[in-house]
């Protein structure tokens, strides 16, 4: 296998580089469909779109207008259409003061070089999925988390299949489809839970459909527990149809509870989103490489 320097060191880094990032000033949209223009007002170009419940770095303020970062560029957004947060700041670190290192990844493989992966973002469109404290959904959560996952793996090196790209409907039928006829070597789907009778329920868990996506499901799990020290709910047989009508090894992913009212906050900044993501992407790594951890 060929191996990518800088992907490596990427995939190594991952854990230290998130988990001691601080999130300072946040903007939650709070309409369903938001143009991003280039510049502070109206008679600037839209340069791109963002959605309901999405959350993105503050940059700058102007007349009206805060500048934010999205994955894919910067730029401006009416401030009435915003919700502003400050609330969650994080910090990891050890007790010398120095961010905790995650030595469960190897420093010299990638075993993600070349490898396909389906990336499944549960609901979407006219299915909103599981509703949350203070009414989010959980079509939103699984799209933003599928969109930090496939920045990670794209960086190295790994193509990946995505069932759903925007806000729209798809059968979990054409899901499994599209993960059968991709020939790819992993299919994930991440969903969030809400148990609203019990809003102080935490916790990820991971399902499996058989005993070939038994091993997935545990590698994928601990790397997921080490990356964001959330409660391990462990992995459980479960039968869903993207997993169960799916050919290659498949499992399923529940990131959360959106029904716990502080997690559902947490869920929405880019320092756990990029925590989780990169848990994700590290378990995958631990799949391949056999050896697991």
């Amino acid at each position: 296998m060929h191996f990518h320097n800088a992907a490596v060191i990427l995939l190594g880094s991952l854990y230290f580089a998130f988990a001691s990032a601080v999130q300072t000033d946040e903007a939650i949209i709070k309409t369903d469909i938001l143009n991003v223009r280039s510049g502070p007002g109206l008679n600037f170009e839209r340069i791109g779109k963002v959605y309901r419940n999405e959350t993105y770095p503050v940059l700058k303020e102007q007349d009206g207008w805060v500048k934010i970062k999205t994955p894919n560029q910067t730029g401006w957004a009416a401030s009435k259409y915003l919700e502003r947060s400050q609330q969650y700041r994080e910090k990891e670190q050890t007790a010398s003061g120095s961010a905790p290192v995650d030595k469960s990844m190897p420093s010299d493989a990638n075993d993600l070089d070349q490898k396909t992966i389906v990336l499944d973002a549960g609901h979407g469109g006219k299915d909103s999925g599981a509703i949350g404290a203070g009414g989010t959904n959980e079509k939103m959560f699984t799209r933003r988390t599928v969109q930090e996952l496939a920045q990670i793996l794209t960086s190295l090196n790994a193509e990946v299949v995505l069932t759903r790209k925007s806000d729209h409907f798809v059968s979990l039928a054409a899901r499994a489809s599209l993960s059968n006829i991709s020939n790819a070597d992993a299919f994930i789907s991440i969903h969030y839970n809400s148990f609203p009778q019990e809003p102080n329920v935490t916790g990820i868990e991971t399902y499996f459909q058989n005993n070939q996506d038994k091993a997935l499901a545990r590698s994928v799990q601990k790397g997921i527990i080490l990356g964001t020290g959330a409660n391990d709910r462990g992995i459980s047989n479960g039968d869903y149809q993207v997993t169960r009508q799916s050919a290659i090894p498949s499992i399923l992913i529940e990131s959360g509870y959106i029904s716990n009212a502080e997690k559902a906050q947490l869920f929405r900044t880019d320092v756990y989103q990029k925590k989780l993501a990169a848990g994700i992407a590290r378990g995958l790594n631990a799949y391949f490489m056999k050896t697991g951890f």
